[in-house]
């Protein structure tokens, strides 16, 4: 698990501390969902590159301790005074609500928020202060015959290919 702090614009995502002050860690469920977030940034993919895949690995993790998350999405959005389009801004926005919600007082440990490449999935943005609250299982690489169906299914839900 990577509670990611980076300053370099090239690596920063959606949910991150906009000073690094904080790390985040990013999970989705199905896990379909991890995979397209993942893998299938570039919308014109008709083939998942293998060596994309021999990078990758799968882990369910399990949590050991009930969380305080803000639903950044469905009804949520309405509670925060907010709609769909704040989960979707620039990150700088983002950004902002990260750090908002970092500082705010009862401790919140992340962010629930829609899927950007598989709406029907949610997201998480996990802060590093929740670190001790997840068991991760096994890594089992993409590419092992213990993925096979798992891999397959995912390739056909979205008419993807495997590449060379």
């Amino acid at each position: 698990m990577h509670f990611g702090r980076s300053l370099d614009a090239d690596e920063r995502q959606r949910w991150d501390s906009p000073d690094a002050s904080y790390g985040v860690w990013y999970a989705a469920e199905p896990d379909y969902v991890a995979f397209a977030e993942t893998l299938l940034r570039d919308l014109t993919l008709t083939a998942v590159p293998q060596d994309a895949l021999v990078l990758r690995s799968f882990v369910e993790v399990h949590v050991s301790r009930e969380l305080t998350i803000v639903n950044f999405a469905d009804e949520g959005l309405f509670q925060l005074s907010a709609d769909s389009s704040a989960a979707d801004a620039e990150y700088q926005v983002t950004w902002a609500w990260s750090a908002a919600l970092h500082s705010h007082p009862q401790g919140v440990d992340g962010i629930r928020y829609r899927a950007r490449h598989d709406n029907s999935g949610i997201s998480y943005a996990v802060f590093d202060r929740a670190s001790d609250a997840f068991d991760p299982g096994p890594s089992v690489p993409l590419l092992s015959p213990q993925n096979a169906v798992r891999l397959g299914a995912w390739l056909d839900r979205y008419g993807l290919g495997l590449g060379s």
